[in-house]
């Protein structure tokens, strides 16, 4: 696998994207993952990306004004890392420097945090927590104006009012 793969996450090869991972781990991540696509409904299932270390989703959400919100999942357990999860909001902005997205709430979960509560399963409990909050948002969604707004960041240029 060099080049990245996507599709639905029964379709990546989670024993070779983390060999070190037990199958608690990766029942885990399966389970988790199964939990996104369901809080997404018709909206899911979710495409993830991988390639060896690193599995991925970007799920965008679209309101009724056309505004963005980006939730994201990722883990990163390739070489030369510090192992982690993330989970993150995104929203467009419209500040100064053009950098298009701003994560205005994140959780980032480093697997050596975990090791002294869950030796054995870091990676799946780190997806764990990292996917109950993305289902989280997902479930009880705010629109992009409204975590904007939180952040005190600006509207995207050329956004209509309520951006």
């Amino acid at each position: 696998m060099t080049a990245p793969q996507h599709g639905p996450l029964a379709d990546a090869p989670l024993e070779q994207l983390f060999p070190e991972a037990g199958e608690g781990d990766l029942a885990l991540i399966r389970a988790e993952a199964a939990r996104v696509d369901a809080a997404l409904g018709p909206k899911g299932p979710a495409r993830w990306e991988w390639e060896p270390g690193v599995l991925f989703t970007e799920i965008t959400l679209h309101d009724d004004a056309g505004d963005r919100l980006d939730y994201s999942l990722q883990v990163d357990c390739s070489e030369g890392t510090s192992a982690w999860v993330f989970a993150g909001v995104g929203v467009p902005c419209g500040c100064e420097e053009n950098h298009e997205t701003h994560f205005v709430d994140t959780v980032p979960v480093y697997l050596t945090e975990l090791t002294s509560l869950y030796e054995g399963t870091e990676l799946g409990m780190a997806f764990s927590l990292a996917a109950a909050e993305l289902t989280g948002w997902i479930k009880h969604p705010r629109d992009a104006a409204s975590w904007r707004s939180s952040k005190g960041l600006p509207a995207p240029r050329g956004a209509g009012p309520g951006h």
